[in-house]
């Protein structure tokens, strides 16, 4: 008999599984889903309704009616019926002032100018000597993984929904190609090409997490990270990809090709979603949990990895790989924040109603409505509805009547102008700040623009906090990933004794292990494994005391054991 059972169906718990660690993800698999539910309505707030609405209003647009809708046909031009609104017409102004979009835009401009900075400050003194170093290493990944894109995206989402999050990991990407070694022109069918393994990139990456797919734990607490126990995000990947990242580990076998993933939110009925036309899609999600010391990547049923947490400081200290912010405080004991959207979204309406009113009138002073004589009758109720350069027919045997309506009043730009200040202190985002002049002499305007920054120093203050989390975990990585050697195994007697010269003979630096064999001389033959620690580009030298020290000068410098020894204060500097 045929055997019918799917390759997940194959997995089985009891037998691929210990006891350990079906514990472990029979937990994870519960809790994954409270921590979904339980941002749905937080604090009185529907936190994701409140995202739904920034996503809608940050992108220009116009408003739209909300009439009943029938259906419009014209026969005697043979137009196909059309949805209308019944009883509108569309001379009137329904453009809402890309405000939203403005303010973001700008607050982006302001906050993100360059890589961050910290200053480090070593715990005691036996940790001076490597303090310069972690500090040009922690220096060093931004540069190298272009991080300050990440860092934009971040502060997008963080002043868009009042919240956003990121992660901080080691990303090595590495693939089997095929490289032409010899090319025959006249039968290229006949060219050699030889496989070998590339390496794209191998260092520690920063990546900015769409908040739609983030859930953290439901005890955080703002502006303490250690009220965050776990954490787990969602991500789409395509069958490839997945088995390209995820297909060394041995519960890979089991996962099957899954075509109902369609869109990248987990909620799957926004208008607003991206929606995917791959067909093989992946729903995979991750978990972390800092008390069990847990880390799992779940498809579907299968869990893939389950392990424990892999970031770890030179001691042992475990630490989540998350990193994330509030734009300003909502509550003292909500973690998601109120962005720029929020704060203005009501007197964004009241000014969007008064300034379209303020252009529908100031049409209708310019394109004037008029009657004229006629001989028919009125027909429905007789009322009439302005419309700007209209004629309607009236019985009254009078010559042409103009309906004169006045201009807005400078009251109407007044109050405009009134509404748009609300929106500005609303959002802290003032005209200062996006470039328009305050004032007359240069003393002026520095005093404006001091003043407006003000109020951007909250939000600045908290972008830094986040840095300052993000910091602690890039050096435990450094210490983590830098501290690994590759290992060359040497059989040449010269070159073992030119690399003893070359390292000193530190025994940190190589093994010897007897392989039980002997030479034609009786002495036992050994293998001898050059141990190579990463080599970086640095501003390095050591002085007298044997400190590593700040120069103008760029030098290479190797990583050797216990140079990444380090323990103190990372203080991010706010620019």
């Amino acid at each position: 008999m045929p055997d019918t059972e799917t390759k997940s169906e194959k997995f089985s718990e009891t037998k691929h599984l210990t006891d350990t660690q079906r514990a472990d993800f029979s937990f994870v698999k519960e809790r994954i889903p409270q921590l979904i539910e339980a941002r749905k309505s937080a604090y009185g707030e529907t936190i994701e309704k409140i995202w739904e609405d920034a996503d809608k209003d940050y992108v220009p647009h116009r408003l739209k009616s909300r009439g009943k809708k029938i259906v419009a046909t014209d026969e005697d031009r043979g137009w196909r019926g059309q949805m209308v609104n019944l009883g509108s017409s569309d001379w009137q102004s329904d453009v809402s002032k890309s405000n939203v979009f403005v303010k973001i835009q700008t607050a982006l401009s302001i906050l993100i100018d360059q890589n961050p900075t910290g200053v480090f400050t070593p715990a005691s003194k036996k940790y001076q000597a490597t303090n310069e170093l972690i500090r040009q290493l922690y220096q060093r990944s931004w540069e190298v993984a272009k991080s300050n894109q990440q860092l934009k995206l971040f502060v997008f989402n963080l002043a868009k929904y009042g919240w956003a999050c990121a992660r901080t990991y080691p990303l090595r990407i590495s693939r089997k190609v095929k490289n032409i070694v010899s090319y025959d022109a006249e039968n290229p069918e006949n060219s050699v090409w030889e496989e070998k393994e590339v390496v794209e990139y191998n260092d520690i990456f920063r990546e900015n997490l769409n908040p739609w797919n983030v859930w953290i734990d439901d005890m955080a607490k703002p502006n303490n990270g250690f009220s965050i126990r776990d954490w787990t995000y969602r991500k789409v990947y395509s069958y490839d990809a997945a088995k390209d990242e995820f297909g060394k580990y041995k519960n890979w076998q089991y996962v099957e090709k899954n075509a109902g993933v369609t869109t990248q939110r987990l909620d799957q009925s926004s208008e607003k979603d991206k929606k995917y036309r791959e067909q093989n899609l992946l729903e995979v999600f991750f978990y972390e949990n800092r008390l069990r010391d847990l880390f799992c990547v779940k498809i579907g049923d299968i869990p893939v990895i389950l392990e424990p947490l892999p970031i770890s400081d030179y001691k042992g200290v475990k630490k989540l790989s998350l990193w994330q912010s509030y734009w300003n405080l909502r509550d003292d004991e909500c973690p998601f924040g109120i962005g720029i959207y929020e704060a203005i979204k009501y007197d964004q309406g009241i000014l969007d109603r008064f300034r379209n009113m303020t252009i529908d009138q100031l049409t209708l002073s310019i394109y004037k409505m008029w009657f004229y004589q006629g001989t028919q009758n009125l027909t429905d109720t007789g009322e009439i509805k302005l419309s700007p350069g209209v004629g309607k027919q009236v019985l009254s045997p009078k010559d042409i009547n103009w309906v004169d309506v006045p201009g807005p009043g400078t009251e109407a730009f007044e109050g405009i102008q009134l509404f748009q200040s609300d929106v500005d202190e609303a959002s802290g985002i003032t005209d200062p700040l996006i470039g328009e002049v305050t004032g007359k002499t240069a003393f002026e305007l520095a005093q404006a623009k001091e003043s407006a920054l003000k109020r951007l120093k909250s939000p600045l203050d908290n972008i830094t906090d986040a840095l300052n989390t993000e910091a602690y975990i890039t050096v435990a990585l450094c210490q983590l990933i830098y501290s690994v050697p590759e290992i060359y195994k040497i059989s040449n007697p010269r070159l073992i004794d030119e690399y003893l010269r070359e390292t000193k003979s530190d025994p940190s630096l190589f093994d010897r292990a007897p392989t039980g064999e002997f030479d034609e001389l009786g002495n036992p033959i050994e293998d001898f494994n050059a141990k190579v620690f990463p080599e970086f580009p640095l501003n390095l030298e050591s002085d007298e005391k044997g400190n590593l020290i700040e120069t103008k000068e760029t030098k290479f410098f190797r990583i050797t054991p216990g140079g990444l020894n380090w323990e103190g204060v990372i203080s991010v500097k706010s620019q």
